[in-house]
């Protein structure tokens, strides 16, 4: 089944038209955040910047995806996802368990805060309206799930009386459907009636009801159809909680808190509706009432995980097009330079660096054993060119040793005692800038660049696949070159700099970012390598992550409540990656790597750990100056 030329620009869950399309799409490694929840305890709030794949798990769990699935479960592409959920109690070989009841929240309950009445009435209207769609969701779910049509087979629906409105309910146990469906639609209409007239509204609804009351619905017993319960556990999931206002998201977690229930409530809302004080605290919680899940830090503490799932969504995707012949993306990527097309490439860097190492120790007897060590004359030449570029770093850090009594001879062995992974992809990275090497290519590359968001993977892979198809078309190789790629992906990290200003609606946020990457390329590009293998963030003291928290110090401090807005709308937008409590010269700091995107502007290497500790003051003046960066590189 072909999809569509480049399946990769189908991003959104939504955009995939078929139930059997998304499924066949759907990376089963994506289950590996519902196997560490309790799914059924508490509410979950699921957090992410956009495209992290919150939409694309609750469509999981809807009827016709289940369904879809179930009638399917033999498929290639779809047995895994099967076991998995049936692991989790959610299908079996009879058929799908849950009735998952997904509600987005993105028409007209935002506009209810602009309605010229007290704050009370105002949470009235938006839990009536919000309870009447609820409703006819659940209605229009579980005839889905039973294969029925809606809304023709509403009376074989019946509900249990008692967590009804007083109002629905007569000397019967139970109300059939049609009659619930047709007070929810009321109740629906006066609200939007309130709305958009130009009249103060009366305070009057069809029926008056407790705050999310109708959650009663997916109890177990309470939705039957054919006096039959329509399936053995119930989910709640609301999605795009961001269109919200800030009142109505407290006003739905508190309700939620105070209720209790034990329907399975999912919350899912992009970071972006987070204060700045929420942005810039712990991300993944436990709470008493709820949890909390951000899914790109979920991730981030499973990075081979994400990287097997990108790359299996990658080869199903460019196995669905209907212009490439492949099963598999990771062929068509050249993933390394040691083929004889870059021998002569090479031949000339090595000559380059090895002339430069000895005329900078021409007789210096100390560095004679360093010479003569065997990864300088024996291996592949790449291999060679990197050992004479670790050489230069490991001898340009000698030189700058400032404490030396005695001009020891070094050993060979302490060449390779200093000679470690981190410092060969440090003489990499320097090899590449100086003349001209591709850097950024092949399968890892491309998922590393994703920063653990499956939209921005999706986006450069999008974007590597393009150029594929278009090669399939005109019958050329379908291999992509590593030169062809690192082309590519750093056209796609030029692009994420374009769209910072639009993401943040802040110019401030590109200046910072900007200064971030221009001192973090000043400082991995050193002569010694000193953070090898590149500095790719900055950290701020927790104690000075509390001051960004901290209303009152904020007020007597507008600098740094600018900068606390910059960092937590780049957070937000999945433009830094946060990192709490880590442990560095005895303090403890908050790390903000730069996402990996960015990166390739300013030649930055992928790996993480190299960071450099900076003041809120410091950070605020490239907020206000930018970064000048003294000198030239090397």
């Amino acid at each position: 089944m072909r999809e569509s030329r480049n399946p990769f620009r189908l991003r959104a869950a939504e955009n995939i038209e078929t139930d059997l399309s998304f499924l066949r799409l759907f990376g089963p490694g994506m289950l590996d955040i519902l196997e560490e929840i309790d799914l059924w305890r508490q509410p979950l709030i699921i957090r992410s910047a956009a495209g992290g794949g919150k939409t694309t798990l609750l469509r999981l769990l809807t009827p016709g995806v289940l369904l879809t699935l179930h009638e399917n479960r033999g498929l290639d592409e779809t047995k895994e996802v099967f076991h998995r959920l049936q692991d989790l109690g959610v299908v079996e070989e009879s058929g799908p368990l849950l009735l998952g009841v997904l509600l987005p929240c993105t028409r007209n309950y935002s506009v209810l805060d602009d309605l010229s009445i007290d704050a009370p009435r105002r949470d009235r209207l938006f839990f009536a309206l919000l309870s009447a769609r609820i409703t006819l969701t659940a209605l229009h779910a579980s005839l889905e799930l039973r294969k029925l049509s809606y809304p023709r087979d509403l009376t074989r629906i019946s509900v249990r009386a008692d967590i009804l409105p007083p109002m629905l309910v007569g000397t019967e146990q139970l109300v059939r459907g049609d009659i619930v469906h047709q007070w929810a639609t009321d109740l629906e209409s006066a609200v939007v009636e309130a709305i958009d007239s130009f009249e103060p509204w009366d305070g009057s609804l069809p029926s008056s009801l407790e705050p999310l009351t109708t959650l009663g619905l997916l109890k177990p017993g309470s939705l039957l159809i054919d006096n039959k319960p329509v399936a053995s556990s119930s989910m709640l999931m609301l999605d795009n909680l961001q269109f919200l206002t800030l009142n109505q998201r407290n006003s739905l977690y508190r309700v939620l808190a105070e209720l209790r229930s034990s329907v399975a409530v999912w919350l899912a809302e992009r970071l972006e509706a987070l204060l700045p004080e929420e942005l810039l605290g712990s991300g993944t919680q436990k709470e008493r009432d709820y949890r909390i899940l951000r899914i790109e830090e979920f991730w981030r503490a499973k990075r081979q995980r994400f990287e097997k799932m990108s790359q299996n969504i990658a080869d199903r995707r460019a196995a669905a097009s209907i212009d490439v012949e492949v099963g598999t993306l990771t062929p068509l990527l050249e993933a390394s330079l040691d083929s004889t097309d870059w021998t002569n490439r090479y031949e000339k860097a090595l000559n380059t660096i090895e002339a430069r190492v000895r005329q900078e120790i021409a007789s210096q007897s100390r560095f004679e054993e360093w010479l003569a060590v065997k990864d300088l004359s024996s291996g592949q030449i790449r291999e060679r060119t990197i050992s004479w570029r670790t050489l230069e770093i490991l001898v340009h850090r000698e030189r700058r040793k400032t404490q030396r009594e005695f001009d020891f001879v070094l050993a060979a062995d302490d060449f390779e005692e200093k000679t470690d992974s981190q410092v060969r992809s440090a003489a990499e990275l320097f090899i590449a800038y100086e003349f001209g090497f591709p850097y950024y290519f092949g399968p890892s590359k491309l998922v590393s660049l994703a920063s653990c968001n499956m939209e921005q993977f999706l986006w450069t892979a999008g974007d590597v696949f393009e150029e594929i198809a278009s090669a399939a078309l005109v019958r050329k190789p379908l291999r992509l070159q590593a030169e062809r790629q690192d082309a590519i992906l750093r056209q796609a990290s030029e692009s994420l700099w374009h769209e910072i200003p639009r993401l943040t609606h802040q110019s401030q946020t590109l200046r910072f970012l900007d200064s971030v990457a221009r001192y973090c390329r000043s400082m991995t590009f050193l002569p010694t390598a000193p953070y090898d293998p590149g500095v790719t963030g900055i950290a701020i003291l927790m104690e000075d992550r509390d001051r960004l928290m901290d209303s009152q110090h904020l007020g007597k401090r507008p600098d740094h409540a600018q900068l606390a807005r910059v960092i937590s709308d780049s957070i937000a937008n999945n433009l830094v990656e946060s990192y709490l409590d880590y442990k560095c010269k005895g303090r403890r700091w908050m790390v903000l790597y730069l996402n990996r995107l960015l990166c390739p502007k300013h030649w930055l290497p992928l790996q993480y750990g190299g960071f450099k500790e900076k003041s809120l003051d410091e950070l605020y003046r490239w907020l206000s100056d930018g970064f000048k960066m003294k000198g030239t590189l090397f």
